[in-house]
């Protein structure tokens, strides 16, 4: 510190003294040039008041002579020409209309300049003023008197520069000593600062002048302590929301180094520990992910695509995009799980292609039915008529299929049914067993039905729906002399409605699937006792609808048993 006051101080000395000197040579040159410029002005005025003859050569002459300061004179006519001059012959001197001042005094009627000379090549002061007769009057003078004066100041700025040179050092030291020793008491006072003992006030130094910046420094650390906590509570509520998004967030810089991954980008990938500060390949060991981060950030151009979670048991859509205004390669990963999406198109794709094959079955026999009648060749009325209850059978197929279709876009569009009332589980499957008795027999099935009323709110078609359909498959997949047993009871504010049957049972493999629309474990079976396939599908979403339960045990040779449990009062979710 001492050193860089001297130095500083040496310099600020030495530069004043070249600035004084260069503002007192200014100043003296200006008021030289001033006087010299006042007296010619007075000249001027007094030949142009005078008559002196017409001899301008004997003129100039005589006027130069009555200066005391060596004034050049100069007449000068009306087109430039030079009449007279006292320090040359005029005949060899040049046009001197385009002298600044002449030109000036043609214009205005009088004119000055400073300019070096182009005959004596020194700088010269210039006035000229017109005459009564047309004529111009120039005054000039050598200004190397004004340059004389300015270095005689030389002697003293070198005496000044010397004194400078040995005497600022020594009192610089004396300042920077005297300037230091607050300082250096401050600091021993910083030091006696805990670690991290930010908001720890400092003592009052005995230097009146330190004072204010001692109170700045305590202000300052108390600023400092309310940032640190603002910006550790704003990252805290930044992470708790990051970490409590469904969808994942990986944040890269331009290195591919991991700034940002919340707790569901993590969980996707399979990892619990913090992977920031490291590679993407820490996070993912996806090529394709990797390889897609590196191009989003050399291309600027965004990138979506579907993966898979690290156990494949998620679908994962990827959104990937540069970063707004980052030209080092910035890359920002969001992460969605669209495992549901994607498996609902996929049941909705293959929904539409058994549809189709459902539809395209009887529409094909009631074709061919109808062109075999067109063509004239049955001429049989039996056959006629067998056709014919042919084709309205296969009819009465295609709207059993369209109702239940139907039924189940109705029921996936509502999120509450209507015509809700108490209904009476007990009595819907006793009406159930009754529409059905005439199935029942033909495969001499009994149907028993027990248990108290149990009551729900609902829409009792939905019901009478959801106890039919269970209840026809009892007996339609029943052996021949089986039972189908349903019981209804009441059970801490729920309904339970059970139908177990005596039927083939459905194999292991088929258990999680016989809900989903169109599925049937024996194909050829189901087609012979005219399923559709959408019964199980519709008794689900009606349970579903109702916030409900179902569940199902199946042994092969012995039977099955479905439960569907509904609370009593239509809607508590069950759990």
């Amino acid at each position: 510190m001492k050193r860089a006051v001297m130095i500083r101080s040496l310099i600020i000395a030495l530069v004043a003294m070249l600035i004084s000197g260069a503002v007192s040579s200014f100043v003296i040159r200006r008021q030289y040039v001033e006087s010299r410029q006042k007296e010619m002005r007075e000249m001027l005025n007094v030949i142009s008041s005078a008559n002196f003859g017409k001899d301008y050569y004997t003129l100039a002459k005589n006027m130069a002579g009555l200066s005391e300061n060596s004034l050049r004179v100069t007449f000068i006519a009306g087109d430039g020409s030079v009449m007279g001059d006292s320090a040359a012959d005029p005949k060899k001197m040049e046009n001197h209309k385009s002298r600044p001042e002449v030109a000036d005094a043609l214009k205005t009627g009088y004119g000055e300049d400073v300019r070096r000379s182009q005959t004596t090549g020194t700088d010269m002061l210039y006035a000229a003023k017109k005459m009564p007769d047309g004529s111009i009057c120039r005054l000039s003078q050598n200004l190397g008197a004004v340059y004389l004066r300015v270095w005689s100041l030389l002697p003293g700025l070198l005496i000044g520069f010397v004194t400078a040179v040995a005497v600022t050092p020594f009192l610089a030291w004396r300042l920077s000593k005297r300037v230091e020793k607050p300082f250096s008491e401050v600091a021993l006072s910083l030091e006696n600062i805990n670690v991290g003992g930010y908001g720890t006030d400092l003592p009052e130094p005995e230097y009146a002048e330190l004072v204010p910046i001692v109170r700045q420094i305590n202000t300052l650390s108390h600023k400092i302590v309310s940032t640190l906590s603002e910006l550790t509570e704003e990252r805290n509520r930044i992470t708790y929301l990051l970490d409590n998004m469904n969808e994942g967030l990986v944040v890269l810089d331009h290195e591919q180094k991991i700034l940002i991954a919340n707790r569901s980008a993590r969980s996707f990938f399979g990892t619990q520990k913090n992977p920031e500060g490291g590679n993407l390949l820490k996070l993912i060991n996806t090529p394709r992910i990797v390889e897609s981060a590196a191009k989003v950030a050399d291309s600027n151009e965004s990138e979506s695509f579907d993966s898979v979670s690290y156990d494949g048991s998620k679908i994962l859509h990827l959104f990937v995009n540069p970063v707004a205004g980052d030209r080092n390669g910035g890359v920002i990963i969001l992460i969605t799980d669209v495992t549901a999406t994607r498996k609902a198109e996929q049941i909705r794709s293959e929904f539409i292609a058994n549809a189709s094959h459902e539809l395209k079955t009887p529409l094909t026999s009631i074709k061919g039915f109808a062109e075999l009648m067109e063509s004239g060749i049955i001429t049989d009325t039996q056959k006629t008529s067998q056709y014919l209850s042919l084709i309205r059978s296969e009819t009465d197929r295609m709207i059993v299929i369209i109702n239940d279709i139907l039924d189940l876009s109705e029921l996936e569009s509502i999120e509450e049914d209507a015509g809700q009332t108490d209904v009476s589980m007990l009595d819907i499957a006793k009406k159930a067993a009754a529409t059905l008795s005439v199935q029942a027999a033909k495969k001499d099935v009994s149907v028993t039905v027990s248990g108290d009323g149990g009551t729900v709110r609902a829409n009792p078609s939905r019901m009478a729906q959801l106890a039919v359909n269970l209840m026809d498959n009892a007996i339609k997949y029943n052996r021949d002399g089986g039972k189908v047993i349903v019981a209804v009871k009441k059970h801490n504010g729920t309904v339970t409605f059970t139908v177990a049957d005596t039927g083939e049972g459905i194999p292991p493999e088929s258990l999680d699937r016989v809900f989903e629309r169109f599925y049937r474990v024996d194909k050829s079976r189901s087609r012979k006792m005219s399923g559709t396939g959408l019964g199980l599908s519709i008794v689900k979403h009606i349970v579903e609808l109702y916030k409900g339960k179902i569940n199902l045990k199946s042994k092969i040779g012995k039977g099955t048993v479905i439960k569907v449990t509904l609370p009593s009062g239509g809607g508590q979710v069950l759990e």
